[in-house]
Formats: C-alpha cells, sequence, structure tokens
C-alpha cells in the first residue's frame, strides 16, 4: 500500500499490509496512512521532515514515542534499510501497571534533494496481543521509497 503526505518534495512510502489490516482514519499532516487491524492493532506511517541528523532524529523520536506515558520501556536495536540509517524500537506504553499497549516501530532516516525525513512505521496494540507477533514482519519488514 502507497503511503504519502502530499508535502511537495516528500518521499513516498510502499509498504506490505498484514492480513486482517484495512485503511483507518485518513491521513493528515505528517502521518502518511493509518491501519485498523484485529484485537485491537494499529498501524501508521509518519513522514517527517526534520532537520536533524539520523541520531538526533532518532533520539526525539524515542522521546516522543514514550512521552505522555508514566510507565514505559524502549529497546532498540539498529535496522538499517537499503544503506539509510535505521533503528527498530519495541517496547510498553501504560499509564498504570499491568495494563497499556505493546508497540514495535521502525524508523529510517532518509535524505533527499528536497531534506532530510524520518520515516515510521508504527505498530501498536493491547498488552499481550497475539496478533503483534504476527503482523511485525510484514509491516515493519522492508519497504520501499519514492523520492518526490
Amino acid at each position: 500500500m502507497t503511503a504519502s503526505t502530499g508535502a511537495p518534495g516528500s518521499p513516498t512510502v510502499v509498504v506490505a499490509v498484514p492480513d486482517g489490516f484495512s485503511p483507518g482514519a485518513p491521513p493528515s499532516g505528517d502521518v502518511a496512512l493509518n491501519l485498523a487491524g484485529p484485537d485491537g492493532l494499529t498501524g501508521t506511517v509518519k513522514i517527517t521532515p526534520t532537520p536533524q541528523d539520523a541520531a538526533a532524529a532518532f533520539q526525539g523520536y524515542a522521546d516522543a514515542r514514550t512521552a505522555g506515558h508514566e510507565f514505559n520501556s524502549v529497546s532498540i536495536l539498529p535496522d538499517e534499510l537499503c544503506g539509510y540509517s535505521g533503528q527498530k524500537l519495541m517496547g510498553v506504553l501504560a499509564d498504570k501497571p499491568g495494563s497499556g499497549s505493546d508497540y514495535v516501530d521502525r524508523i529510517v532516516h532518509v535524505w533527499t534533494n528536497n531534506g532530510d525525513y524520518l520515516i515510521a512505521l508504527q505498530l501498536q496494540g493491547p498488552a499481550g496481543s497475539k496478533g503483534l507477533d504476527a503482523a511485525k514482519p510484514v509491516l515493519l519488514g522492508d519497504f520501499g521509497i519514492r523520492m518526490g
């Protein structure tokens, strides 16, 4: 499925869609694609312009992803894509112990002739959701990038 923000010069992302997922809310701003899946799972593709280098953009993303959740965790692994710097983040977001959401994200810092972008593929669902593991390799696998 193709995800784009419509912003002039921004890249377009082509992702695989896991079984049982369908288009969700319409795209808006940096959100290029929303997906609704089974068992409360959601998928999101964000394409955000950034003036930061990869390290700073990744740190800012991780901080923003866990902000506002009193209980959170994040594990980070390197995850390049076709020579672009990337990371895979996974963890838990909750407002109280014993509840919340599990998440797995793949982020890639992309440089273009029109500036740099942070592409984020996000997969999230209720804590312990069985469908998360099945959807993860599909949505967060290697994806295509078309330059704007």
